[in-house]
């Protein structure tokens, strides 16, 4: 049992639902907008702190009627089926998701995994840890970037935030003061795109759509608490996460760290891997971070092998 709240409310009818384990991977945290349709934004919570939720303000699991996912990741679309198929609930997410959410090939194919060495640890791994993602998922609809959905008197504004993922998408709150970022979530991990779906540049312009929108309160999946407090700082020194890892990898290739294998192997992106099957995403990453550079005339490659341009 965590030692901390399951939920608190950040605005009126408005409830932060913190995962377990402080909200890290592979949990993340939900919303529940408790208005005249009960919505639940994303279902990567526990199921007990989202039981425990609903039962502080008088509901079930059956009574939600909708969810709306905000990208096909597994620690967001978390137990959505399961309470689907309680709730008989109305399934939500973007366009782009359908593919990644509704099914686990799909969501191996978004992914990118199913050519690594470490596929079959990943794929075991996931039915240790979170047994219920290789299900297929049911979508009913998909919402429209910047157009509300109504809650009651509560609207969720969609903000196609992509970069982390194609599909990504955070919610404005009754407007543009209150955001809820999802996994431009400001922990100190820093930008997480170890997908094959993922883009570097795509990732930097969202931050910067973030920045402009200048809100009074973010909210993160991966944070206890909502972030009202030196927000263009926070959202700066996320973004510059990017030119810090990029000069890293700089280092390390002059080093002698270079192909990607090496640079894994450090790691360069990851403090530390703690399973082999992290080097998928670590090598993701790098691989991104080198197309990159190579672009821009900062390296060179040479089967297989990186040098950095005098």
């Amino acid at each position: 049992m965590s030692d901390y709240e399951a939920h608190i409310e950040v605005e009126p009818n408005v409830h932060l639902i913190r995962g377990e384990n402080k909200s890290r991977f592979p949990e993340a945290n939900s919303l529940l907008i408790d208005d005249e349709i009960l919505t639940l934004v994303d279902a990567g919570s526990s199921l007990a702190n989202i039981k425990t939720t609903l039962r502080d303000l008088g509901y079930t699991l059956t009574d939600i009627d909708r969810t709306i996912l905000s990208h096909f990741h597994i620690d967001h679309k978390g137990h959505a089926e399961e309470i689907r198929k309680i709730s008989q609930c109305e399934i939500m997410c973007n366009h782009l998701s359908e593919k990644g959410i509704r099914s686990f090939d799909g969501m191996v194919e978004y992914y990118g995994v199913a050519s690594s060495e470490y596929y079959s640890d990943w794929k075991a791994l996931l039915e240790n840890w979170v047994k219920h993602i290789v299900a297929d998922y049911h979508v009913d609809s998909n919402f429209k970037d910047g157009i509300p959905i109504e809650c009651g008197d509560i609207e969720l504004i969609p903000i196609h935030l992509p970069g982390h993922t194609i599909d990504h998408t955070g919610f404005g709150i009754n407007g543009m003061d209150t955001l809820f970022l999802v996994d431009i979530d400001l922990t100190r991990f820093g930008p997480w795109y170890g997908n094959a779906v993922s883009d570097i540049w795509y990732f930097k312009r969202s931050i910067e759509v973030a920045m402009e929108l200048n809100p009074d309160c973010i909210i993160s999946s991966h944070l206890l608490n909502p972030v009202k407090e030196n927000i263009q700082n926070r959202l700066q020194t996320y973004l510059n996460v990017f030119d810090e890892r990029e000069n890293r990898i700089l280092q390390n290739i002059k080093d002698g760290y270079d192909t990607v294998k090496k640079l894994a192997q450090l790691p360069t992106i990851y403090p530390k891997i703690p399973f082999n099957v992290y080097l998928i995403f670590e090598e993701f990453m790098l691989e991104k971070h080198l197309e990159q550079l190579q672009q821009n005339g900062v390296v060179n490659e040479e089967h297989g092998k990186y040098k950095v341009t005098e």
